[in-house]
């Protein structure tokens, strides 16, 4: 393959993504790939603060402009240094600077920090001619790696869903891709499923029925009583099974559920008509969920546990694949990391996709600030040494859990 991202279709099953860089120069750094122009809109209101609903300001946008004055004096320094001052007043509370953002900009140079800038970044993508950000931390089903681990986790997902079982259980450690995989999961569920997704519940059995409700799009009244709630929510089961539909309730986070809820679970899962569960439960938490459902107490709610998985951290090699995956998704036609830089960026995350991005990034950035095309290892020690990955001090992935 001469070094170039092999070329796949998108479908519904995991990918052999393994293979996509098989060639042992992959990390050598190629030609330049073509820019990809994308319309611009702009992060911030007019107002100088954000509207109801958008994103947070984008901490790659400040670093990268605060980066490029201090280490590459050449690059206009004094204005992008002038600029960096400007956008964090900006984005100061209202009650700090109501300033409107383009007042602010008055009389500032028409550089490329100037422009109108998407949540994609246009100073950091445009640098190194990709089509979006390749490291985000937002989980994004579109961005999935399927690693050896995601595809068997996946397939259980769907085989506990197919085969109708009463609970299927999802562990992994934090940013270990749970989230990612329950959205892919979810965006490929056919018309007759009908999915309530509950993250954080928390109170009594009663607080409990109204999250469960509240999920599947139905009233809970403040006044009901517990009896008239599950009565309800009976109905309900009843209902969509009459008409040929499943319902199967998430809980995402469920690592937070109290031993009292997670008995109320099982207690759901007796609602049945004759051989057919009226009701699927998928459970996806932290390792400890593991744990607490293998108390004593519950054991009645493990013997309905029928499909279950723990997503593990990744290795070195899976770790070097997943980091070319997501710049071939983000548009690039080559690794833009170095083999060495990938090396140490699984040295110090352990392989933890969320930790993973972080590092990333922000090499990325430190790439950008000093004109450089490809992430070296020396950029990489450079954002370690800084002490601008907060995540190098996180424990073990692999360590064991009491």
């Amino acid at each position: 393959m001469n070094g170039r991202l092999s070329e796949t279709s998108d479908h519904r099953g995991p990918p052999d993504v393994l293979n996509i860089f098989k060639t042992q120069d992959i990390f050598s750094p190629k030609k330049a790939i073509p820019h990809f122009n994308k319309p611009h809109t702009s992060m911030v209101s007019n107002e100088g603060v954000r509207d109801e609903g958008e994103a947070p300001p984008d901490i790659v946008t400040f670093m990268s402009v605060r980066a490029t004055a201090e280490k590459n004096p050449t690059l206009q320094s004094k204005q992008s240094l002038a600029l960096h001052k400007k956008m964090s007043k900006a984005y100061m509370p209202r009650s700090q600077s109501a300033t409107p953002l383009t007042k602010l900009m008055e009389g500032v140079p028409n550089t490329s920090y100037t422009k109108p800038m998407n949540s994609s970044v246009e100073i950091y993508t445009k640098h190194f001619e990709l089509k979006e950000r390749p490291f985000t931390l937002l989980p994004d089903p579109d961005f999935l790696f399927w690693s050896p681990a995601h595809q068997r986790a996946f397939t259980m997902l769907e085989y506990g869903t197919l085969t109708g079982a009463p609970i299927t259980l999802i562990t992994g450690d934090v940013g270990a891709g749970k989230t990612t995989l329950l959205q892919h999961f979810l965006k490929n569920l056919d018309d007759d499923v009908k999915v309530g997704l509950i993250s954080n519940a928390h109170g009594s059995r009663g607080e409990l029925l109204r999250w469960v409700l509240m999920s599947l799009g139905q009233t809970a009244d403040a006044n009901a009583t517990y009896v008239d709630l599950f009565d309800q929510f009976q109905a309900y089961l009843i209902k969509e099974y009459s008409v040929g539909n499943r319902v199967v309730l998430i809980f995402d986070e469920a690592q937070n559920l109290s031993m009292e809820s997670l008995e109320e679970l099982r207690m759901f899962t007796n609602i049945n008509a004759n051989k057919d569960e009226l009701l699927q439960l998928v459970l996806v938490g932290q390792p400890e969920l593991r744990e607490i459902v293998r108390k004593p107490e519950l054991r009645q709610f493990a013997q309905r546990v029928a499909s279950s998985f723990h997503l593990n951290a990744m290795d070195e090699r899976t770790t070097l694949s997943y980091i070319g995956h997501r710049l071939k998704k983000a548009g690039a036609h080559r690794n833009l990391f170095t083999e060495s830089a990938g090396k140490l960026i699984y040295q110090h995350t352990h392989g933890v996709p969320r930790l993973v991005n972080q590092l990333c990034d922000l090499s990325m950035v430190y790439a950008f600030a000093k004109g450089q095309k490809t992430v070296t290892l020396a950029t990489v020690e450079q954002v370690l040494e800084d002490g601008a990955f907060f995540g190098a001090s996180a424990p073990d992935a692999n360590e064991t859990f009491e």
